[in-house]
């Protein structure tokens, strides 16, 4: 695999985001249907990007060094900070069960339809991993070069042109759930299965438990014709900014205790 030098690097940088803020700016849709799948448009740019640096084998290593028998420690990276959150909230009674209309309409089929919107966004993880791969085996400061690609990946989400819509909590959810995938991508360099199922199901879960109602995460994570969901509970109002933060959070501080496993070139 070649390495990616400084300025190629930056140059990306201000490429992909400055084409999802131009995007966003004219109220285009930054996603395309190839083959039956969804493609973020950036992340598209990015595979073609990726052909100049990667060889075909590379490509294929990435999806052979995976095995089901160590594949519970993932699920614990997801449900036990949930279960903690759900817990805490439930001992102090900030907590209680949604609507169950909404319960099976949306939350039940969203359960059986995970492996569908999984293997639908698999194409586009194995871009990202990839490209997230060459940055860290390109410079010596492995983490914070992930960190600052993935946060202009997706920054025009959260900060539209020309009026920035400036939520503290969003924000703060965001940054960490980055910095989650960026110690996982770290710690787990040579499993692109397991990099998409943590990254996925991370923010998956989030979504089905505790709601949200931005139509990008939950066309792309839960069901492509709802623009709100309010999760599987209903938490008291004063609780709610902080789930999301802290349940990033408690799966990031988690991650920290996976052994590193060593790149295969």
């Amino acid at each position: 695999m070649k390495k990616l030098p400084v300025s190629l690097y930056l140059l990306l940088l201000l490429l992909l985001s400055g084409s999802n803020f131009a995007l966003r700016y004219f109220d285009l849709p930054n996603y395309f249907f190839l083959i039956g799948f969804r493609f973020y448009g950036i992340i598209f740019i990015s595979g073609i990007f990726l052909l100049l640096f990667h060889e075909v084998g590379t490509l294929k290593n990435y999806l052979l060094p995976f095995s089901f028998v160590k594949f519970y420690k993932y699920l614990f990276l997801v449900a036990i900070p949930a279960i903690v959150i759900v817990g805490v909230l439930f001992i102090l009674r900030k907590i209680d069960l949604g609507d169950p209309d909404y319960f099976y309409e949306l939350g039940l089929t969203s359960i059986v339809d995970y492996p569908l919107y999984l293997i639908w966004n698999f194409p586009q993880f194995l871009i990202l991993y990839a490209l997230l791969q060459m940055v860290e085996l390109s410079f010596k400061m492995k983490i914070i070069p992930n960190f600052i690609l993935l946060f202009f990946f997706f920054s025009a989400e959260f900060f539209a042109l020309p009026k920035i819509n400036f939520d503290i909590f969003p924000v703060i959810s965001y940054l960490v759930v980055l910095l989650a995938i960026t110690l996982f991508i770290y710690k787990k360099p040579t499993n692109v299965l397991a990099f998409s199922f943590y990254f996925f199901t991370i923010i998956w879960l989030g979504l089905l438990l505790f709601g949200s109602h931005s139509q990008t995460l939950l066309h792309i994570f839960l069901a492509k014709t709802y623009t709100g969901w309010d999760g599987f509970f209903e938490i008291n109002k004063k609780m709610l900014p902080f789930v999301f933060p802290v349940y990033f959070l408690l799966s990031g501080l988690l991650v920290l205790f996976f052994k590193k496993e060593k790149p295969k070139d």
